[in-house]
């Protein structure tokens, strides 16, 4: 009986030992992680990803940056930390945060109506266009065609015959938006759509004396300290090259020019360049409060959905396995990739960036992404 009680003692002491060893939030079981990461991400870039940076803080907020692959691959210049990329569909989140800044400034109402602050022959051409408000465009619940879905666009931006030089926002919503029909009746359904974006900057231009582009980077980005994040302007130095694989033969070539080009064009939906590090304190700012009122960020963090949500204003969330829950938001282009969001469960803030576009692309290429984020997810939150 002695000798079965020692052996339990033994056996439940290892056990213990085995825990603490394994534990997410032990140092040592951190470091396997994060090594384990790295092999993730240079087995990507081993592939057909170009270059990736990876960003990591815990709970105790220590911070962990990955990089591999290359920044230019022509020249082999290596992907480094203060690399800086295009961030797609992210600066939506920086466009919802001057959005509600200005709200905070009494200049923006939530609730008003997008007929107070855009011209009649805009708002007679959208359909229940009496009836949206701001609101309704931050959440993605207004119910207007996503213009960037529509065929005739695509076709002619891919075809080299669409030049941003000369088309103008407001030819895209007659040419691209005014004759598509509603999804849905504005407030009563979730429908991702940049159009709503391209309009809340217009309105953000109406209500501020420089327009949105100048009250964003003054108010949202060097307000809060953020020295190499742009906005409509190309990064003087450090920014990286964009690959994509246009033709979707599954071998990738240098987008850069067309991404800066579509980048510096795009107005509320889209146009901000920053290194991982600074988007990733950019986010993780505003979820503590640093950046917006308390009562700003409540709303801005009411979802769609509670039981199932998607989008609150201008932030995306999920429920899911193994993380529970996250908040920020991704951005898809044909020459970048990203993902940034924050796990308030586990205190945690994560973001993937990639210089080579999963849209518009093989399927091949695609899938290496996302078997790259799906393996980083695993790694972080299983054992």
């Amino acid at each position: 009986m002695r000798y079965l009680h020692s052996i339990r003692k033994r056996t439940a002491t290892l056990l213990v030992i085995l825990l603490i060893v394994l534990s997410p939030n032990n140092s040592y079981g951190q470091a396997r992680k994060l090594k384990r990461i790295q092999k993730i991400i240079d087995k990507a870039t081993a592939g057909h990803l170009v270059g990736v940076a990876v960003y990591i803080k815990n709970s105790e907020g220590n911070e962990w940056i990955g990089v591999a692959g290359f920044q230019e691959k022509e020249t082999s210049t290596p992907i480094e930390a203060g690399s800086i990329f295009a961030t797609g569909s992210i600066g939506k989140l920086y466009n919802a945060v001057a959005a509600l800044k200005l709200v905070e400034q009494g200049q923006l109402q939530l609730n008003g109506k997008i007929s107070e602050y855009l011209p009649e022959w805009i708002i007679s051409n959208l359909p229940n266009g009496k009836v949206i408000t701001v609101r309704h465009l931050l959440s993605n619940q207004s119910g207007l065609f996503n213009y960037e879905n529509d065929p005739k666009l695509n076709e002619l931006y891919l075809s080299g015959n669409l030049k941003l030089d000369t088309l103008t926002h407001e030819n895209v919503l007659k040419t691209f938006v005014f004759d598509h029909p509603a999804t849905d009746f504005p407030g009563t359904k979730y429908h991702y759509s940049s159009t709503n974006f391209m309009l809340l900057a217009m309105i953000m231009d109406q209500v501020t004396l420089q327009g949105h582009a100048h009250f964003l980077r003054k108010e949202v980005v060097h307000a809060n300290g953020f020295k190499n994040t742009y906005y409509k302007e190309t990064p003087p130095d450090n920014l990286v090259h964009h690959y994509g694989d246009l033709d979707k033969n599954g071998t990738v070539e240098d987008v850069t020019m067309k991404t800066v080009e579509t980048t510096n064009w795009f107005i509320g939906d889209d146009g901000i360049y920053a290194p991982i590090t600074e988007a990733a304190h950019f986010l993780e700012a505003l979820m503590s409060g640093r950046i917006l009122k308390k009562e700003t960020l409540d709303e801005m963090t009411t979802w769609n959905d509670e039981q199932k949500p998607d989008y609150g204003l201008g932030l995306m969330a999920d429920k899911s396995f193994p993380y529970t829950f996250l908040m920020g938001h991704s951005g898809r282009g044909i020459g970048t990739t990203t993902d940034l969001f924050y796990f308030p469960n586990q205190k945690m803030t994560v973001g993937i960036f990639c210089n080579t576009g999963i849209r518009q692309t093989s399927p091949i290429i695609k899938k290496e992404y996302l078997r790259m984020r799906t393996k980083i997810v695993k790694t972080l939150f299983l054992f």
